[in-house]
């Protein structure tokens, strides 16, 4: 069977997708454990600094193990969020099959820069089912673009509204999670510029959601 496509079918789709990928990624960010208890982790990073407590003190070694969650959980919204507002834009966020004729430079081209709906239209329609609301294209996969490419350029990360912060932590975030596969150890470095970015994010979070 056939992806479908019918996500892109009018403006009204494109905007109902949007708001339910940032809302239910928003969903997932506020159950972060960082995120919920930051100001006991607050706590912790005094007490640590001051001697009170040691830095493998019980409190520190759960957020350490709930850390690995916590970093899906952001880069579950952050992805999602980036995905809204390329398809909001008219973008395609699904990938490009480089080996259906005649979309090889496409699908390259999309590793650099987002691909209007228009431009793969103009190679092939799509094939439009109004009635069953169904559209299918074979040049388009049911695969997503990663979160490595949304933040791989220039040309993606300016259609988003967050600044080079934000994209540096969740560049951070992304290859923790990733490192994750290959070492036993777990490391957590609670600083405060990690409490920083936390608050960063969260407060982008709730503008994110306040926007109406």
């Amino acid at each position: 069977m056939k992806p479908n496509f019918w996500i892109y079918s009018d403006q009204a789709e494109i905007n109902r997708t949007a708001g339910s990928l940032i809302a239910f990624g928003a969903e997932r960010f506020k159950r972060a454990k960082i995120i919920n208890e930051i100001d006991h982790l607050k706590d912790i990073k005094y007490k640590i600094d001051n001697h009170i407590i040691h830095p493998k003190d019980t409190d520190i070694i759960e957020f350490i193990f709930e850390y690995v969650v916590d970093c899906v959980r952001f880069l579950i919204f952050f992805e999602n969020y980036m995905k809204a507002k390329l398809i909001i834009q008219g973008y395609c966020v699904h990938c490009i099959d480089k080996t259906y004729p005649g979309f090889l430079e496409l699908e390259k081209a999309q590793k650099k820069r987002p691909i209007k709906l228009k431009e793969i239209e103009d190679i092939e329609y799509f094939y439009v089912d109004e009635k069953n609301k169904i559209i299918n294209h074979n040049a388009i996969k049911d695969k997503t673009i990663g979160i490595s490419v949304l933040l791989g350029t220039e040309k993606y990360t300016s259609n988003y509204d967050f600044d080079s912060n934000i994209i540096n932590f969740i560049h951070e975030v992304n290859k923790y999670r990733n490192q994750l596969h290959f070492h036993d150890n777990l490391y957590f470095n609670l600083s405060d510029k990690l409490i920083f970015n936390l608050e960063m994010i969260n407060k982008f979070v709730d503008k994110t959601m306040n926007i109406k």
